[in-house]
């Protein structure tokens, strides 16, 4: 297949998806298929496309803002950048991307394949440069269930939309015996319970809650320590904001008197070995998350993980694993899972290697990557879909109708 891949923003600062979106391609092209890459924006993840595209070329943008006329030429401008290549498919990593992707799909009379990363607008109809676009995928990807059923309570077809979860580089996310070295750079005790958040500081995150339970557990420095890396950077979020949020943070910390225990690492590289020095990882986002990519990657390095019953979370953390869900706002209860899970090296020393097989038979990055490729194949199979703007309704959906 030769397949025109749109990408927005090509940074590690997106978080999960632009990291699975990486893996999907670079899966695809070591598959034989030819990749070519339009994107707005560069970021730290550009080298890494540019290295397995046949070509990688700068767009303007996706979408047409109001009746600006030099927004339209900017938009002409980038579709002009792709028209004249010949492509057998065009793959959308979000769906505000498909508008652009459909006008070009249907110019060149091939298939529109949009992965559904995020949730549709909530309380609130799709913009109409948005319906215009889903109304011309051929097929859709859902990264959930719970991302899927929203879709479908949007007024989309069930024949329409199939579930791939996202994978896991289980090379790079692994079990290996670096605990005690990275505990020993970081300055923190051999023997202490450490918890660990990974992911982007912006107040959907909820980082709050696990401060306040982490709190709770009364632990003295030498004890226990809680570590936080990421970044406060989101593509939706004003980046002060961000660091306002993170500053609160800080604050809470020295009010409930855990400064001296909590570690701010900001952004790293060396999140894999962040998660095997930690005891246990924690995703406590109210945003809410279609997937939640950190709770696999932890389990994948042995460490167990605790997310909220909220959103596609439940779908990764699920069989005996289940006990690990904390409902929203229960702090008391997600302290009481911590402790629950402090010495579980002693207690249970299978549960690591049973988290690390659990994402083995369920989150494999080689299964997402035939499953995308299925998709594709069975779009160009299909062909274009002929377009009906009204055959969707989009209804709005709300997040208590995700059954959580």
């Amino acid at each position: 297949m030769k397949i025109l891949i749109l990408l927005n923003i090509v940074s590690s600062d997106g978080g999960g998806a632009e990291w699975s979106l990486l893996d999907v391609c670079r899966g695809l092209a070591e598959r034989g298929h030819e990749l070519h890459c339009l994107y707005c924006k560069e970021g730290d993840l550009l080298p890494h496309y540019q290295q397995f595209c046949k070509t990688v070329v700068k767009a303007s943008t996706y979408r047409i803002q109001g009746c600006k006329p030099s927004s339209s030429i900017s938009f002409i401008t980038s579709l002009l950048k792709a028209i004249h290549h010949q492509f057998d498919l065009i793959y959308a990593n979000y769906y505000y991307q498909t508008f652009f992707g459909g006008i070009l799909a249907r110019v060149k009379g091939i298939p529109l394949v949009c992965h559904l990363r995020s949730y549709p607008p909530q309380k609130r109809h799709f913009p109409a440069q948005i319906q215009m676009g889903l109304n011309f995928c051929t097929n859709l990807i859902a990264v959930s269930q719970a991302a899927r059923s929203s879709y479908l309570k949007a007024g989309f077809s069930p024949n329409l939309i199939k579930v791939v979860y996202n994978g896991i580089d289980l090379e790079r996310f692994a079990i290996r015996s670096d605990r005690d070295i990275t505990r020993r750079a970081l300055g923190i005790p051999p023997d202490a319970f450490v918890v660990l958040y990974a992911g982007r500081i912006t107040r959907p995150k909820n980082i709050e809650m696990l401060i306040a339970a982490f709190a709770r557990l009364g632990f003295k420095p030498d004890q226990a320590r809680l570590l936080i890396t990421g970044t406060s950077f989101s593509f939706s979020y004003n980046p002060i904001a961000g660091d306002v949020y993170q500053q609160e943070l800080i604050d809470l910390c020295q009010t409930l008197g855990i400064s001296d225990r909590v570690h701010w690492l900001g952004k790293r590289t060396d999140v894999p070995e962040m998660f095997r020095a930690a005891d246990v990882s924690v995703l406590p986002s109210m945003l809410p998350e279609t997937f939640g990519r950190v709770i696999a990657e932890s389990m994948a390095c042995g460490t167990p993980a605790i997310g909220l019953r909220y959103g596609g979370i439940p779908e990764v953390i699920s069989g005996e694993f289940q006990r690990f869900q904390v409902e929203p706002g229960d702090i008391a209860g997600l302290a009481q899972q911590l402790l629950a899970l402090k010495d579980w090296q002693k207690h249970d020393p299978t549960l690591g290697q049973r988290c690390r097989s659990y994402v083995e038979q369920r989150f494999s990055k080689e299964r997402m990557i035939e499953e995308v490729e299925q998709t594709m194949q069975e779009a160009i199979a299909t062909g274009v879909k002929r377009f009906r703007f009204s055959s969707v309704s989009f209804h709005p959906w709300y997040p208590d109708s995700l059954g959580v």
